[in-house]
């Protein structure tokens, strides 16, 4: 065998964060956690604070010695993480998500000095075959791994011996239905009994154990007695006693119904039987724990009490805010035998003078190790009882963060949460320099939504840059802040509409203020010396995007399709209307545009809903080009340019992106990573020097930090190929693909068709083909387009300034213009509903044998054919008897029959009647 080498990092020496190569965006940090997990105190000493905490898909390792603090980031997961436990010794950390991952984290596999974070050495995907994970944890050794999750109707516990390396369990167990949900799961930490656990669920307490040498998993369930709403169990340490707490501030303590075997061993699952029960308090107890011999609970009204392993009241205190306790967590090192110097002797005094005494008639000391707290709030406290000390740890993370936006200039952002609390931070020290608790009326809908930074002050100078912040509410109000003394100006708040504020923007020269409504309108703000006044409103549309072209005029799209330019009336233009609309232009047939960036003083780039990017001129509004997006999280949103580079930044559903400029539909030409398990909301590049991405998603408490790396966008291009090759990947079979060949084949054969032969002239086949061509070329190899996208496409190849075009570049239109996605079952649906072509249930068909049911909608073919060829953009009847005939054969037979049947009038009354078919099977056919 070879030798066993320690693994280290090929930077893990230097000090600086380094990319990897393959990210164009890497992870820096994050401003807060998800105060909803339960976090992890895995400190093995007081000089050192080691916490592990969860923000959304995002496992942070935090560490704090008194002088300097370090986050460290890591991804590794795709939904939310929602359980995190580790192993006696606290190397080994694991963590689980909702539904698709358990990791299993190596913290000695790095010096925690070189602030590098722990590699995850073991995952386990889809454990419960996509149904949730509820909880898991590891026991005291750190061998086996517990999982309990699967649909509510059949939870299930699962076990692995991990460091084998098993996919599958070594065992699974499933759990009566009535008992709920699954909360938590906890092992023993007692030897000789470390292989028995306990789950605690909704509507019961459940305790087992695991037989190695069977390789079985056992459970009991006690005899119920009527609690309810169990929210934490565990074992009391050296005892064969259990206790569980309720939210309705009860104690459940459970015992054995017989004596542990006399040689210790724990190879058989000892019954669980009740005990008795404490009304310990009127609020919600959230957790319990035992350590030191002594049970330690927390509850709702932010109390801590320590009692002996009877359950007998020791000790208790109240933290001053008196938040509800949810997590407590104590270190890994043993009962602490230090001693202290008195201040004015030299004499030790040992640890048992210094302790605070508790309430028995004994006064004995209540001596215990350091723990951790964490409130709903977001609050972390680090707390010794025996020296008196309670510190706050971390960053708070009270609410969920409602609005964000970074200064234009300087390494800076300012957040504000459902509370209304502002907080800036500096980039550079990744700290907190300044907070504004702002009096909004939560209860009348007053959280701000949206933020904006000013691009500069009213004098034209660098030092006046992003002098101005304002904040619009869901009630209308627009605060005024002083970003640089974090005050409210004194006519805050102003208020000119009691519809929310749903985006707001300074104009370049910060002369105006320009906020649009919930309902259409939109409404312009001029700075008149220290005071903000209503200069103009215009009812518009429902805008999704906009950005100013100069400093007095803007553009916007909507919902109803159309792109908008507005005009602000200076001073000395008195006779116009403060606020105009100068030009509507629709820019979509049926796509809905979703974001906008101006590129350059004549270029504007708008993504749509059918994941494309167009290129329109700012002036006209005329399209310029159509290009493929990225087609794989849905649409692009939040279009950001970064300054200096020939790139931009856009997120999607869950992904942040790096594209590269020139936009030309080239897939290599764009990067992502994965930014957040449920929804991103917002996304914007900081000011500073250094290039970073600011994000925050949907539920988050916290803003994430991504360091922007371009080299692996340039290097995925380098090998990406020229001409079509990068192109074809996105067609089956790739360039030398049959879908390719009979492309080229279909391109040659239009030269040689009959329409464009000249009776018997030689025919010369070229690489070219004339643009009137190119919409039925396009047709014949599967891209029917609409005569508006028709247009559009002529426009664009006029453009290019030559009347042919080589396969490379028709190739490359047909890429770009045709739908990324084939239309589905329920847009077929909705489309003949729209149309009229339905009738109700309960209408008699015309005996089409493909007729299921008449309790279903159905779909009247003749009167489609008729709505086909009169509205819209009308078919001819040609083809639409074509397409009739070749869908709707039986139909088509029907009408040949009537046709051939005499005239009576009873036939005419029969050919009068419509053709019904379901609207699912109608919607099979054209799927």
């Amino acid at each position: 065998m070879g030798e066993i080498v320690e693994f280290t990092s090929e930077y893990g020496r230097r000090g600086d964060r380094i990319h990897h190569r393959c990210q164009p965006l890497h992870l820096d940090w994050l401003s807060g956690f998800n105060p909803r997990v339960p976090l992890l105190n895995v400190s093995t000493s007081r000089e050192r604070r080691e916490l592990v905490l969860a923000a959304a898909n995002v496992l942070l390792f935090y560490y704090y010695d008194g002088d300097r603090e370090k986050i460290l980031p890591v991804l590794g997961h795709k939904s939310h993480i929602n359980m995190i436990g580790c192993d006696g010794s606290g190397r080994f950390v694991v963590s689980s998500d909702t539904s698709y991952s358990i990791n299993v984290w190596d913290r000695g596999s790095m010096p925690a000095d070189d602030a590098q974070p722990p590699l995850a050495i073991r995952t386990i995907f889809e454990p419960f075959k996509g149904t949730d994970i509820n909880a898991v944890t590891m026991n005291h050794e750190g061998k086996f791994l517990l999982a309990g999750g699967g649909a509510d109707q059949c939870s299930q516990l699962k076990i692995w011996s991990w460091t084998v390396g098993n996919d599958f369990p070594d065992d699974t167990i499933a759990l009566p239905a009535r008992l709920g949900r699954i909360k938590t799961l906890r092992f023993c930490v007692d030897r000789g009994r470390r292989n028995q656990f306990v789950v605690t669920m909704e509507s019961c307490v459940v305790f087992g154990a695991w037989d190695a040498k069977e390789q079985k998993l056992s459970i009991q369930v006690p005899k119920r007695h009527g609690f309810q709403d169990y929210n934490d169990s565990v074992f009391v340490e050296g005892t064969d006693r259990a206790v569980s707490v309720t939210g309705a501030g009860m104690a459940i303590v459970w015992s054995d119904d017989r004596k542990a075997p006399p040689d210790g061993s724990g190879g058989t699952l000892l019954r669980k039987e009740f005990l008795k029960y404490l009304h310990l308090k009127y609020a919600s107890i959230n957790v319990v724990r035992s350590c030191d011999e002594k049970i330690v609970t927390g509850d709702d009204d932010g109390e801590i009490r320590f009692y002996d392993n009877s359950m007998k009241i020791l000790y208790w205190f109240k933290q001053e805010d008196l938040e509800p306790i949810r997590t407590l967590s104590f270190e890994l090192s043993e009962t602490r035998q230090r001693k202290k110097m008195a201040q004015k002797q030299e004499v030790e005094l040992p640890i048992e003078e210094i302790a605070p005494k508790d309430v028995s008639f004994d006064a004995k000391p209540v001596i215990v190790r350091g723990f951790v707290s964490a409130t709903k709030s977001g609050k972390i406290y680090d707390i010794d009882i025996v020296y008196n000390k309670i510190q706050e740890l971390f960053l708070p993370s009270p609410s969920i963060i409602t609005a964000v936006d970074v200064h234009p200039i300087r390494s800076e952002l300012c957040t504000c949460d459902g509370n209304g609390r502002m907080v800036v931070y500096d980039l550079q020290t990744k700290t907190p320099t300044s907070t504004l608790d702002v009096p909004i009326q939560r209860t009348r809908r007053g959280r701000i939504t949206t933020l904006a930074y000013s691009p500069c002050g009213y004098v034209s100078c660098l030092t006046n840059v992003g002098t101005f912040l304002a904040g619009g509410a869901e009630n209308g109000y627009l605060w005024m802040i002083e970003p640089s003394v974090m005050i409210l100006s004194a006519n805050s708040p102003l208020q000119f509409s009691n519809e929310k504020l749903r985006m707001i923007m300074f104009s370049s020269d910060s002369k105006h203020l320009v906020c649009v409504e919930e309902l259409n309108n939109i409404a312009v703000l001029q700075r008149e010396k220290e005071n903000w006044k209503t200069m103009g409103r215009c009812a518009s549309h429902k805008v999704v995007d906009f950005t100013f072209l100069n400093a007095a005029e803007f553009v916007s799209i909507g919902e109803d399709r159309n792109m908008v330019q507005y005009s602000i009336a200076g001073s000395e233009q008195t006779q116009l209307a403060p606020l105009a609309i100068v030009k509507r232009r629709r820019i979509e047939q049926s796509a809905l545009p979703t974001a906008m960036l101006l590129l350059s003083v004549d270029q504007l780039l708008v993504a749509n809903d059918q994941l494309k990017f167009k290129l329109f001129h700012a002036k006209t509004f005329e399209i310029l080009h159509t290009f493929l997006g990225p087609f794989h999280d849905g649409p692009a949103r939040c279009l950001r340019l970064l300054p200096g580079d020939n790139f931009f930044l856009f997120i999607t559903n869950n992904n942040i992106y790096l594209h590269q400029l020139p936009i030309d539909g080239n897939p290599f030409k764009y990067l992502a990573v994965r930014g957040h398990p449920k929804r991103l909301k917002w996304m914007q590049h900081t000011g500073g020097p250094e290039r970073y991405a600011v994000s925050y998603g949907e539920g988050d408490h916290a803003i994430a930090l991504w360091k922007i790396n371009t080299s692996p966008v340039l290097d995925n291009l380098k090998h990406a190929g020229t001409g079509l090759d990068p192109f074809c990947a996105l067609l089956p079979g790739g360039k030398s693909g049959c879908y390719v060949r009979e492309m080229l084949s279909l391109f040659f054969y239009n030269q040689i068709s009959p329409k464009n032969s000249d009776g018997d002239a030689e025919l010369t086949l070229r690489d070219a083909m004339e643009t009137k061509d190119v919409p039925n070329y396009m047709k014949s190899i599967g891209f029917h387009m609409s005569q508006y996208e028709e247009q559009n496409l002529f426009k664009e190849m006029e453009l290019l300034g030559t009347g042919c075009l080589t396969f490379e570049e028709v190739v490359k239109l047909f890429l770009n213009h045709r739908t990324s996605n084939s239309p589905s079952n329920e847009n077929i649906r909705m489309a003949v509903t729209y149309l009229g072509a339905t009738v109700e249930s309960g209408a008699k068909a015309t005996g089409l044998s493909s007729l299921r049911s008449s309790t279903c909608t159905q779909v009247d073919l003749l009167k489609l054919r008729e709505l086909l060829t009169t509205i819209g953009e009308p078919i001819d009847d040609k083809t639409v008897e074509f397409y009739y005939q070749v869908l709707f054969p039986a139909a088509q037979s029907m009408d040949d029959k009537n046709e051939n049947d005499v005239g009576t009038e009873r036939d005419c009354e029969e050919q009068q009647k419509p053709q019904l078919i379901g609207i699912d099977e109608f919607a099979e056919k054209l799927g």
